[in-house]
């Protein structure tokens, strides 16, 4: 099978930098006294004699019955063609006494023999081939000190409510929020319980990250409030150790009056608002207003509309002065159905007024405006 030029080049160079490159471990800090749940960082270097580009180290901290390890951060240079690796491990004390910190780290090497294999793309060689050697780390010893409370660190407390003033069943939210850094891990959910309250609480979210004091960030804790009658939000209190201070500090809130009013029922739902409550008034009078101001317009359009111009009818009798002259016009108009007016008029009981409003019942001639 044909070799590759490149792989071949950087075997030679692994080979010759880094076959049987010595290390050396050492401890370059390490706290001498911590409390309980107090946090510490024990920083490690590794020093190898070449570049060691075919070691690897696979460090994972384990935990005892007196403190948890964890990497808190790790970094890999190359110092004067030397290989210097260093790792923070976060250090917890669980226990109060003397600890000591004994950790182990797996030194791995590749082989030469499986980095010709993998290089020339034998097909029987499935992964590289490593020599272990456990590396025992420099030992610390901490001198731990009691604390009696679960939190520890540079921690502040903040309680936010929304509203102070409710009615009956309405929810009252209440937020939680703890800050700063420290050992943020270890909060626990807060519980309370208020006399006639239903107190519903979520479980807390948490936004945190790794830090040398432990963890940095901050938690939220949201709850709801649901009563029938007005109740006190107690002090929310929380110990935590000060790191700084080195005491224990209560962080606390207020506490918080809440105002119930009674919700609606049905058999109040249509009784006139109390006359302290202005707004009720205001809009029923803005009601009464809008219904009178509806009335008086129809009122107005109403007489606009008998004062219109309208277009009056001309008829041939209109302008007949006496009741003789009506008499001699409707005579000469030959028709028949003026008659009965005639013979009413002559006879005296009709007078000139009543026939024309008769007339104009009867009258189909055409309209002439003036």
């Amino acid at each position: 099978m044909k070799r590759s030029l490149g792989r071949l080049i950087a075997l030679i160079i692994i080979s010759v930098n880094g076959w049987g490159a010595a290390y050396e471990w050492k401890m370059l800090e390490a706290p001498q006294s911590l409390y309980v749940q107090q946090s510490g960082v024990v920083r490690y270097e590794c020093t190898f004699s070449t570049s060691a580009a075919d070691y690897t180290i696979d460090f994972k901290p384990s935990a005892t019955e007196t403190y948890k390890a964890s990497i808190l951060t790790q970094r890999d240079q190359i110092i004067k063609g030397k290989r210097v690796q260093t790792f923070d491990v976060l250090i917890t004390p669980l226990k109060e006494g003397n600890i000591e910190v004994a950790l182990d780290a797996l030194i791995r090497h590749t082989t030469f023999a499986s980095i010709e294999n993998a290089s020339i793309g034998r097909d029987n060689v499935k992964k590289y081939d490593f020599d272990d050697e456990t590396a025992h780390l420099p030992k610390a010893i901490i001198r731990v000190k009691p604390n009696s409370v679960a939190l520890s660190g540079e921690l502040e407390l903040e309680v936010r409510v929304d509203k102070r003033s409710v009615v009956a069943h309405e929810p009252v939210h209440v937020s939680l929020y703890l800050r700063g850094k420290g050992n943020l891990d270890q909060y626990v959910s807060y519980e309370f319980n208020i006399s006639g309250v239903n107190v519903f609480a979520e479980e807390p979210t948490r936004d945190i990250s790794p830090d040398s004091a432990g963890f940095s960030g901050e938690i939220r804790q949201e709850f709801a409030l649901v009563g029938e009658k007005s109740f006190v939000i107690p002090k929310f209190t929380i110990d935590v150790f000060d790191t700084q201070s080195q005491k224990i500090k209560r962080l606390q809130s207020e506490a918080v009056a809440i105002e119930v009013a009674q919700g609606y029922e049905r058999s109040n739902l249509l009784d006139p608002p109390a006359l302290r409550d202005w707004s009720g008034w205001m809009r029923y009078t803005l009601y009464a207003a809008l219904v009178i101001t509806g009335i008086v317009l129809g009122e107005v359009a109403r007489r606009l509309w008998k004062l219109r111009p309208r277009r009056k009818t001309k008829h041939f009798y209109d302008d007949a002065k006496t009741s003789k002259e009506l008499v001699i016009l409707l005579s000469l108009s030959g028709e028949k159905r003026f008659e009965t007016i005639i013979g009413e008029v002559e006879a005296g009981r009709m007078e000139l007024s009543e026939a024309k409003k008769k007339l104009g019942n009867l009258t189909t001639d055409k309209k002439v405006t003036k």
